[in-house]
């Protein structure tokens, strides 16, 4: 029926599986449709429904991918700018850290230091010495030697 409002064409015969055509007929229609440019102003119609639709489409879908991908490079660029901040402070502290040992390693004469510390650890191995003198009672007998 869509086919007889299409062409103008009535079907010759009907069977199981729908209306038959003559072929002839259906060729002469054709070719006029083809001669008048009729057929293909239908057929570029149809065509324009169709690349209208397909460019609503694609128009849509890049303005989502743009989103998207607007929303991805704020997040690098916050991620990029976070990630310099951090490398910029802990150069910093590094310097920072590296300017004070420096300044520690001049301000103390280490080898000062080191006479210092075996200077009191002589002293506190003379303490132990003392004090177990003085628990075994030798210390008494010492002073009283030195004493005399």
């Amino acid at each position: 029926m869509q086919k007889e409002m299409e062409l103008g064409i009535k079907p010759a015969a009907y069977d199981k599986k729908g209306p038959l055509y003559d072929k002839v007929e259906v060729y002469e229609k054709i070719v006029k449709h083809i001669v008048v440019e009729d057929y293909f102003k239908r057929m570029t119609k149809s065509m324009n429904n169709d690349i209208e639709t397909a460019i609503e489409l694609t128009q849509d879908a890049n303005k989502r991918f743009s989103s998207v991908l607007d929303a991805f490079t704020k997040t690098h660029t916050s991620f990029s700018d976070s990630a310099k901040k951090a490398s910029s402070s802990v150069r910093v502290a590094a310097d920072t850290m590296a300017a004070g040992l420096a300044k520690i390693e001049k301000t103390a004469n280490f080898d000062r230091l080191e006479r210092m510390v075996d200077l009191l650890e002589r002293a506190a191995m003379a303490m132990n010495t003392l004090a177990e003198m003085e628990k075994s009672g030798q210390l008494a007998k010492l002073s009283e030697a030195i004493k005399k």
